[in-house]
């Protein structure tokens, strides 16, 4: 008896095993039939190269721009995204800036960005500071090589997008691209202005800033100067004293030199010995022909000297007077077009300038602001100012609002020209500061509120992108073919 119901009680256990098992295999057929296979790392169905237009990092998103259709398309990262430099180096999202051309993999029913390399394809060009925009021919040379400006071109200034006049010739750029066309430009340094106070006793002097700004000092000047930290050297009649300054992107910083002395028996002077050839030349220092047969005395400061002969190209520089004595080689090369060679820190004064006819340049908007041309008030918009070739900054400046400044090169002086400008942006308040910050908290709460109804609403996105043809998203966002 005992021995049945052994039999009867193993055979019970394998139909119940049979059962589950069964039940199982319902079950996994099941989630089978749902279509539903869960995303894993590094998972992805498509591939791309694009421009990374914008990054997001408080919604994890980041907008892509394909160079071939033209297109913007979002994705979505997280922490299986996987980010290299060109090399295959880990990144982090931090060392990923708007402007960078990438190779990508990504989930394009899910928007799920899988993989982000930076092109190997692509070219970076850094710390450049010897470079001329051509905005007519969308031409752009960096040093010797010259570069094509794609019509769609991305310009960042702390990740921020701005226009292409933004760019200032004091910046320092990072220029990104593939072969010879540059897609994106990013100012890695920029620019600020500096304003002199209580300046009167050194107008008609000179101002250095650092290496990067020397010219004469005029009333009522507002110099663009690259951000960072100068010591600003200020000289006339012999006279000269320095203070340190920093300049901070888009800001004003004023500078109060009414204390520097004046006293007559500060005055020093260097002794100029003049070596030049041919020996026939003549040599100018601030506009005064000098008698270079014997020691010239010239107070310490900057002066501006030229020395020209017949025959010979025009030679016109800035020197620096700090010693007791010195000596200036000069050699002028044979003139085979009747040029001028000159330094490309200085400025030739009026009286140098030859000009048979010159027309103007009219700044119409935006009204009632200071417009500065190369530091030099000229009036308030809209106002008028003469042409002549060469690159001008042009500045823009009106109290309560943020100063801008923009490059221009003027090849054609003969005609008449008129610009118009953008608007300046009114200035942040600690007021405007407080405000932003309370809204800011607001719409934590409100998005903290949210979340409940944005899960809810995931299924009908969801269901919604599945209707949607291939290559297309939400919000007119196109994926690559």
């Amino acid at each position: 008896m005992n021995k049945w119901m052994k039999v009867v009680c193993f055979c019970m256990l394998c139909l119940l095993l049979v059962g589950c098992g069964s039940s199982q295999e319902e079950q996994t057929q099941k989630e089978l039939d749902t279509g539903f296979i869960p995303a894993r790392a590094g998972m992805y169905d498509s591939e791309d190269t694009a421009l990374i237009k914008q990054i997001d990092k408080r919604n994890n998103t980041i907008v892509f721009y394909n160079l071939v259709r033209q297109k913007n398309y979002t994705l979505n990262f997280n922490g299986t995204t996987a980010f290299y430099d060109k090399y295959g180096s880990a990144l982090t999202i931090d060392q990923i800036d708007a402007g960078d051309i990438a190779d990508i993999r990504f989930l394009k029913e899910k928007k799920a960005l899988a993989l982000l390399q930076k092109s190997d394809d692509s070219f970076l060009l850094e710390n450049v500071t010897n470079f001329t925009i051509n905005e007519k021919t969308h031409e752009m040379m960096v040093g010797d090589q010259t570069y094509r400006l794609e019509d769609n071109l991305f310009v960042y200034s702390d990740n921020e997008q701005v226009e292409m006049m933004d760019i200032n010739q004091v910046d320092t750029l990072r220029v990104q691209g593939i072969g010879h066309t540059v897609y994106s430009i990013c100012i890695d340094k920029g620019h600020g202005y500096l304003r002199l106070k209580n300046d009167e006793y050194f107008w008609g002097g000179w101002i250095e800033v650092g290496n990067s700004v020397i010219q004469p000092v005029k009333e009522d000047m507002l110099l663009v100067v690259p951000e960072g930290k100068y010591e600003v050297l200020l000289t006339n009649k012999g006279i000269s004293g320095s203070k340190r300054v920093t300049i901070n992107r888009d800001k004003e910083t004023e500078l109060d030199i009414g204390d520097m002395k004046k006293e007559e028996d500060q005055k020093q002077y260097g002794n100029l010995i003049f070596v030049v050839s041919p020996d026939t030349a003549s040599v100018y220092i601030d506009g005064k022909e000098v008698d270079i047969s014997l020691p010239v005395q010239a107070e310490y400061g900057i002066h501006q000297l030229m020395a020209k002969s017949e025959g010979y190209q025009t030679v016109i520089q800035y020197i620096k007077v700090g010693q007791e004595n010195a000596t200036i080689q000069i050699e002028l090369e044979v003139d085979d077009d009747g040029s001028v060679s000159s330094n490309s820190t200085g400025t030739v004064t009026d009286s140098d300038t030859v000009s048979t006819t010159s027309g103007k340049i009219t700044i119409d908007a935006p009204v009632d602001v200071e417009v500065y041309v190369d530091g030099s008030y000229v009036g308030m918009a809209p106002c008028s100012f003469k042409k002549t070739e060469g690159i001008h900054v042009i500045t823009l400046r009106k109290s309560g609002y943020v100063t801008k400044s923009y490059t221009i090169n003027i090849t054609n002086t003969e005609t008449n020209e008129n610009m118009s400008f953008s608007a300046l942006v009114k200035e942040e308040t600690k007021d405007d500061d407080e405000d932003e910050s309370k809204s800011k908290e607001e719409t934590s709460e409100e998005d903290s509120d949210d979340k409940d109804d944005e899960k809810d609403s995931d299924k009908d996105t969801e269901d919604k992108d599945d209707e949607e043809e291939d290559g297309t998203t939400v919000n007119d966002d196109e994926f690559p073919g």
